[in-house]
């Protein structure tokens, strides 16, 4: 059985150092076992989160390398026709301008082929008008749909 391709932004890999919702950082962990496993889910990532991580304080920079070492993510690069799709977003005000690594994170796994994004972002990603108005611009630009999906979705118990 093939399986799911899951991109995950850094809202997914910061969750595990929130401070004010233990239920996120356990929901959290669960979603990277349950990747790390290997068995339903094929787990990827960008530069971009690799960029985010970067400027994270010394300590979580280490964690969070440490647990991308765990779940041993394939990592993808960002390449022009991502760009061009980040710009689309922008210029159709699907993103706000000054969320432009909100647009990378999505146009990467789109062009990526990625079956689903894992975020924690619900206020630019997983919500029901952003995601229509994302996989409207997606079509119009010739790529596939995708779905947008917090962790709670994925690991369906918590």
């Amino acid at each position: 059985m093939k399986k799911i391709r899951v991109y995950l932004d850094t809202s997914v890999l910061g969750a595990i150092y929130d401070t004010e919702y233990p239920q996120r950082v356990e929901t959290t962990r669960n979603l990277l076992k349950t990747l790390a496993s290997g068995s339903t889910y094929a787990p990827f990532i960008s530069n971009i989160v690799i960029e985010e991580i970067e400027k994270a304080p010394l300590e979580i920079v280490k964690g969070l390398k440490k647990l991308i070492g765990e779940m041993k993510p394939e990592v993808i690069d960002e390449k022009e026709e991502c760009i061009e799709l980040v710009n689309e977003y922008l210029k159709k005000k699907v993103i706000p301008k000054g969320y432009r690594d909100d647009a990378r994170h999505i146009a990467v796994a789109v062009v990526h082929n990625m079956d689903v994004i894992v975020s924690w972002n619900c206020r630019h990603m997983a919500n029901i008008e952003k995601k229509r108005m994302i996989n409207a611009v997606n079509l119009m630009s010739g790529h596939r749909q995708i779905d947008i999906v917090t962790p709670l979705e994925v690991i369906g118990h918590e």
